[in-house]
């Protein structure tokens, strides 16, 4: 990975684990572009965007801390994870209850 890809991966971590100052919990992306249903419910839902937060900085440490040649890997991984969870939480009798489960599992993961 060129030395730019490298501090782009890292300024990205950066911007996830800066600290919020408002009240509630805000999701590691932009609400007001949310397009899917499940989306829609981590920006509705304190909890879950706070694990949707946890997940961002948990994910910008282990990109942090990854050799070069992982730190794609790993952000392919990442973006994969997300597309499957959004999927199937889609189409759950509880789609709460899935993303939640989802990212706890994900945060352990990492």
């Amino acid at each position: 990975m060129t030395r730019v890809a490298r501090l782009g991966a890292l300024a990205i971590a950066c911007l996830a684990m800066a600290p919020r100052t408002a009240d509630a919990a805000v999701p590691s992306f932009d609400c007001d572009g949310a397009r899917s249903q499940v989306e829609k419910l981590i920006c509705g839902d304190d909890a879950l965007a706070a694990l949707d937060a946890r997940l961002a900085r948990r994910l910008a440490r282990a990109l942090a801390r990854a050799d070069a040649d992982k730190v794609a890997g790993l952000s392919a991984a990442q973006r994969a994870w997300r597309a499957r969870m959004l999927k199937a939480c889609a189409q759950a009798d509880d789609p709460r209850a899935c993303v939640a489960d989802a990212y706890d599992k994900r945060i352990g993961e990492l």
